[in-house]
């Protein structure tokens, strides 16, 4: 007996038509969708402006370091509402080394507004010979914590160097893995934190 399904006589084979058509559509929709995405995982995501993180939510964890060169620990009191950059970097780390000019003129663009920068390396009291002579070539005068393991882990470092902006409300929000641009960012957060603050104020 067949059970075939029961079809209009005046259209021929809509049944399979229908089905046919619906399969093509999914699987251009689909091939659409995959070019797309491996397009945009083959752009330079440098050129775009990122605001949010991959790792959103995540809060400013507590500072800690062994010792600190160049000024006192920093306070968590003292960095509530502001905006915080930290860099976790190495003295035998080459592009670490080749990136801390940049840092310091990017320093220097925001040293007029409330935004503090701190350093971070997982290195211990053998290394503070080279780490000192490193800071001290590429002009870098923010506090630098040597002995920081603690905190990296916190950060989930897995490479670095690796730099985190924490907006003034605490939380994370840009860091080097998720690509963009910092200079843009930070003046993206610099601009909320002083929206705030005149919201307040008024």
């Amino acid at each position: 007996m067949s059970h075939d399904p029961v079809m209009d006589p005046d259209v021929p084979n809509q049944f399979r038509r229908d089905s046919y058509s619906k399969q093509i559509f999914f699987f251009l929709l689909s091939l659409a969708i995959g070019v797309a995405a491996f397009a945009w995982m083959a752009s330079p995501r440098s050129r775009l402006p990122f605001f949010g993180s991959s790792q959103s939510g995540l809060r400013l964890p507590a500072i800690e370091a062994t010792g600190w060169i160049n000024g006192l620990p920093p306070d968590r009191d003292a960095l509530a509402g502001k905006v915080v950059v930290i860099e976790v970097w190495a003295s035998w780390c080459g592009p670490c080394r080749k990136n801390m000019p940049h840092l310091v003129k990017l320093h220097e663009a925001f040293a007029s507004r409330d935004v503090v920068f701190i350093g971070l390396t997982d290195e211990g009291k053998g290394e503070l010979a080279e780490i000192r002579k490193v800071i001290e070539t590429s002009g870098v005068t923010w506090s630098i914590g040597w002995g920081a393991m603690r905190t990296t882990l916190m950060l989930a470092v897995d490479s670095i160097p690796a730099l985190y902006v924490f907006g003034a409300d605490g939380r994370l929000a840009w860091s080097s893995p998720d690509g963009g641009d910092i200079r843009t960012v930070l003046e993206h957060e610099v601009r909320k934190a002083e929206a705030k603050a005149n919201d307040k104020s008024s």
